[in-house]
């Protein structure tokens, strides 16, 4: 509230200050026939005598109690009044100045004007220059600002010195006359010429300020002390100015406050205070506040407006006195409907933040309207505010640009942070990122704490200008030295990240508990966050809950979302979804990105709320339109999936793309799913792999398992199991369930890892138990071959039964076999039909293929064999060896389709390259006969050989047979013995037959020995 110079005292300080009545001038006049008179004695005498000039001097002598005559306003007003009707014309003057001030007589101001008007009409300049006084203040007749400036004017012109100086505060003011600081300044330093002393101090401004005149500090501080030694208490605080601000002398703060309080002193409102400045800050006196608001006290109560808006500043803020804040609400009234801006603006805040008085923002506008209209800055950029975020008026964001702008070209600091941001978000104007910084270094350079951190966060992220983070640090920490809480908060993060200064932890945490005590709510969610990860903290994931508690509570979207998703994980707190979702929605409601992902995705999976496919796909938009990639790539599963949307997954892939470029792991992965199964662009193996090395290489569990896949396969690389192992194990090792299983297939079949069923066995097992459906069927189907672990088909029953209510194809297509046979299960062929239809319908050709058994055998459904030729064929061509076999068989013997043995051939063909046994078998004896083939008996040995070698007993048996005979290898009956005895164990029929011919225990009976 300090003035900034001496030209800023208010014109109802000008008023009070005026002095137009010059007792030496007018003792002068008054005393022309009475200089031989040397005592009050004689004086009295003569007046006695009816001397008027004596009987005036008298008077005058006992108003004031000078020269020897005891302070008797009463009898001062009568011997005036004596005088006067002798018409005494300096007599008149003072009755007049008596009646107008009521000095020894009561007051009546119509009666004084009228005796000045008297004088005035006998050409008593001293008369007109009060009656223009009159006429300026309406005092005894009507106010007239033109009559005052004609009556000035006319004193002023015949050199009457208080004249001059009135009339040159009128063209100074503009009052009654148009304002004009050159004639101002000609007739300040007309009466100044003359020693009047206000006009040596108002002529000092003049020169101080550069008005009307050339500006020289050097002629205002010589105008200054003038008019300080003939005691004028204005000029004496203004002197004290100059020393203070080194105006036109060196800086002397001691020098200032002495000279403060020599006016303070006198009673100048002004100069006390000043002192009360002084004392406030410690300013060339020792800080104390208690004195500073004694004097601003005094100055109050001296009705000096500022001295009332600090005083009520200092109950505001228990600056030196109890804090009351309604005494302080009072005070800015009183000074405030003066007509004293600063404290309009402060009675205007009072309403707007509820200081003392009840909010209202209505009220609020109105005070700093009035304080607007006077172009105070502070008001100007608060009620910008109210215009910004329609507080108490409508929303009107190009009317509150205006008002920022005008305050900061008053250089108001926060008015060019204000404006800054209007740049910043194109918010009234249009969007100008580096108009935006250029105002919040305006800002900052002139210590707006806002502005030093709205620029450090521009230099942070590269708004407008290059990213810096030492420059970033570097205001951060200058707001933060002033306890600015959001740059606390962001010094912090630089801090714990280590942009732009040495990355300290401790550091980070003191900066973080700092904001939060000052009730910066995101400095809560940080400080949750170290602890939720143990980061400079021991981990506390409870103690992260209640910090993230804290700041959720305070309105802080980061710190609801966290809070959300510690409930949606069981972080720290029990499971909850419900209260999950609440927390994510309250921080949708503030446009929070990743909230507006998190809870799309409870509204797909009905998570804590009704699933609504819709409301998750908007979410899930909104998210991708804030630039948050997981909202991106959810949006694109919507899309690919047809999820709350008309499935497009050329759509999908562009939204994948979008996130994957940016570097988001799970879009990479996805986008490279794309192309490995051809979703929305064209397969291209190549790409998948490049998309899954990206993701992989960030950590991402699935593309690490995919990887894997493209390295198991030789899918857009060459095959290395090795590497593939690695990389499933990676995977596994967070814990991603379907790398555990594809860990398990490594380990079953010894892909890149020495072989170890029982191994295997347990990840499929650990797989099955997190809930994959893949490693629930492969451990059901350890359980049911006694893979790694003991046969159990109850077991595998139960994993299989698990696996297939989750729409496992392979897993209906077993459990069929169980029910089918009475495997761990009582045999039911009609379930056992319904398993290997739901198979079948999955996809699973070997699911169609059980089922076109079923039909072929009548299990569980009328036989129907035409019906299970269609579903072979439809499993055959989907390459299930079984299937081909089956279809084969139905060629080779004419089963529902035309006997066929090239077809025949050609499908048992098929079969047997998959190393399916039982098509061996068939495809030697085609072989063998020449069916569908040309007869090969060596091939025919090959195939029987295989199908031998697989098990099967029928092959075992024509291999024997081969021995026996000599067909495509040379005879040996040991072989073919042995090979028959083999078959025998085996349970083969006519094997039992052959041993014991060969063996000689069954002789050969001609046919004359038959019967």
């Amino acid at each position: 509230m300090t003035a900034e110079q001496n030209g800023s005292l208010p014109p109802e300080e000008q008023d009070t200050v005026m002095v137009y009545f010059n007792p030496e001038f007018i003792q002068s006049l008054a005393d022309l026939s009475n200089q031989r008179q040397r005592n009050f004695r004689d004086l009295l005498d003569a007046a006695r005598d009816g001397d008027l000039d004596a009987a005036c001097q008298l008077g005058q002598h006992y108003c004031r109690g000078s020269d020897g005559a005891p302070k008797d306003e009463e009898a001062g007003f009568f011997w005036l009044s004596k005088a006067a009707e002798g018409d005494h014309i300096a007599a008149q003057y003072s009755l007049g100045m008596c009646w107008l001030r009521g000095v020894g007589t009561e007051k009546n101001p119509e009666k004084g004007a009228e005796l000045l008007a008297g004088a005035a009409e006998q050409g008593y300049l001293p008369a007109v220059c009060e009656l223009g006084l009159c006429y300026e203040l309406g005092a005894g007749v009507e106010m007239d600002k033109m009559k005052a400036a004609e009556l000035y004017r006319e004193a002023a012109e015949q050199d009457f010195a208080p004249a001059q100086c009135n009339l040159g505060f009128f063209y100074y003011r503009g009052i009654g006359v148009e304002e004009d600081d050159r004639q101002a300044a000609m007739w300040f330093a007309k009466a100044a010429q003359q020693g009047y002393a206000r006009a040596q101090m108002l002529m000092g401004e003049c020169f101080e300020n550069g008005y009307g005149v050339e500006r020289d500090p050097e002629k205002a501080l010589a105008l200054y002390r003038a008019s300080h030694e003939q005691g004028y208490e204005a000029a004496t605080c203004a002197l004290g100015v100059c020393y203070d601000r080194g105006i036109g002398v060196e800086e002397d703060h001691e020098k200032a406050a002495q000279l403060y309080i020599d006016s303070a002193k006198e009673g100048y409102p002004r100069g006390q205070y000043m002192v009360g400045q002084c004392y406030e800050y410690g300013h060339g006196l020792e800080k104390d506040e208690k004195k500073a608001a004694e004097y601003y006290r005094l100055a109050h109560e001296s009705g000096f407006p500022p001295g009332t808006c600090a005083l009520g500043l200092c109950y505001e803020t228990a600056m030196g006195v109890e804090e009351d804040k309604e005494k302080a609400a009072a005070l800015y009234r009183q000074a405030a409907e003066a007509g004293h801006a600063p404290s309009q603006c402060n009675l205007g805040f009072c309403y707007y933040q509820g200081i003392g008085v009840e909010e209202d923002n209505s009220e609020a506008v109105k005070w700093f309207l009035r304080a607007a209209e006077q172009e105070y800055p502070r008001a100007l950029q608060l009620l910008g505010e109210c215009y910004d975020f329609g507080y108490g008026v409508e929303k009107d964001a190009v009317r509150a640009a205006q008002l920022y702008a005008a305050a900061n070209e008053k250089n108001h600091a926060p008015a060019a942070t204000a404006l800054g941001l209007c740049y910043e978000l194109g918010r009234g104007v249009e969007k100008d990122l580096h108009k935006a910084v250029e105002l919040y270094r305006k800002a900052a350079e002139a210590g707006d704490v806002r502005g030093q951190c709205n620029l450090g966060y521009c230099c942070y992220q590269g708004i407008g200008t290059e990213v810096d983070d030492a420059e970033a640090a570097r205001w951060f920490a200058a707001a933060a030295e002033r306890g600015y809480p959001r740059a606390q908060f962001l010094l912090g993060q630089c801090r714990e990240f280590g942009y732009g200064v040495e990355k300290d932890m401790n550091a980070a945490l003191d900066l973080y508990r700092s904001a939060w005590e000052k009730g910066h709510a995101p400095a809560a969610a940080a400080l949750g966050l170290c602890y939720e990860q143990g980061k400079g903290v021991e981990q506390d994931k409870a103690r992260a809950v209640e910090y993230y508690t804290l700041g959720a509570k305070a309105g802080d979207a980061r710190a609801q979302c966290n809070l959300g998703f510690c409930y949606y994980q069981g972080i720290g707190t029990e499971m909850n979804d419900a209260e999950a979702a609440k927390w994510f929605e309250r921080a949708v409601q503030q446009d929070y990105p990743r909230a507006q992902q998190l809870l799309g995705e409870c509204y797909e999976n009905g998570y804590g709320v009704e699933r609504d496919l819709q409301r998750a796909f908007r979410l899930y938009q909104k998210s991708h339109e804030n630039g948050h990639l997981p909202g991106t790539c959810s949006l694109g599963l919507c899309y690919e999936a047809g999820v709350g949307v008309e499935a497009d997954p050329a759509r999908a892939v562009e939204l994948y793309r979008q996130a994957a470029e940016r570097g988001y792991p799970r879009a990479q992965c996805n986008l490279g799913f794309c192309y490995y199964r051809g979703i929305g662009v064209e397969e291209d193996n190549d790409q998948a792999f490049a998309w899954f090395t990206r993701a992989a290489e960030d950590g991402f569990a699935r593309a690490q398992q995919l990887l894997g896949e493209c390295y198991e396969n030789g899918y857009g690389t060459e095959v290395d199991l090795t590497r593939a192992f690695q990389l499933y194990q990676a995977a596994h090792k967070q814990g991603y369930s379907p790398a555990t299983c594809a860990l398990g297939v490594c380990y079953e079949f010894g892909d890149g890892v020495a072989e170890d069923k029982a191994k295997a066995a347990a990840l499929y097992l650990q797989a099955a138990r997190a809930g994959n459906v893949r490693a629930q069927c492969n451990y059901g189907y350890c359980c049911y071959r006694g893979i790694g672990v003991e046969e159990n088909n109850s077991e595998a029953v139960k994993w299989f039964t698990r696996a297939a209510g989750a729409g496992s194809s392979r897993a209906q297509m077993l459990l069929g076999e169980c029910y089918e046979n009475g495997y761990g299960v009582e045999a039911d062929p009609q379930k056992a039909f319904q398993l290997y239809q739901q198979a079948h319908e999955g996809g699973s050709s070997a699911g169609t293929c059980s089922l076109g058994l079923c039909y072929e055998l009548g299990t569980g459904v009328e036989a129907d064999k035409e019906k299970a030729a269609q579903l072979y064929r439809q499993a055959a061509e989907a390459g299930n060896a079984r299937a081909q076999c089956n279809l084969a068989f139905f060629y080779y013997h004419g089963i529902a389709v035309e006997e066929d043995n090239a077809q025949a051939f050609y499908w048992f063909s098929q079969s047997a390259e998959k190393e399916y046994h039982r098509a061996e078998f068939f495809l030697g004896e085609c072989y063998e006969n020449g069916y569908g083939v040309t007869a090969d008996p060596a091939k025919a040995v090959e195939y029987y050989t295989r199908a031998h070698r697989g098990g099967r007993s029928d092959g075992t048996f024509a291999l024997a047979s081969c021995y026996e005979k000599g067909v495509g290898v040379k005879a040996d009956p040991a072989k073919a013995l042995a090979l028959y005895q083999e078959a025998a164990q085996r349970g083969h029929k006519e094997a039992g037959e052959a041993v014991k011919r060969l063996s000689g225990k069954k002789k050969r009976r001609f046919p004359w020995q038959r019967k």
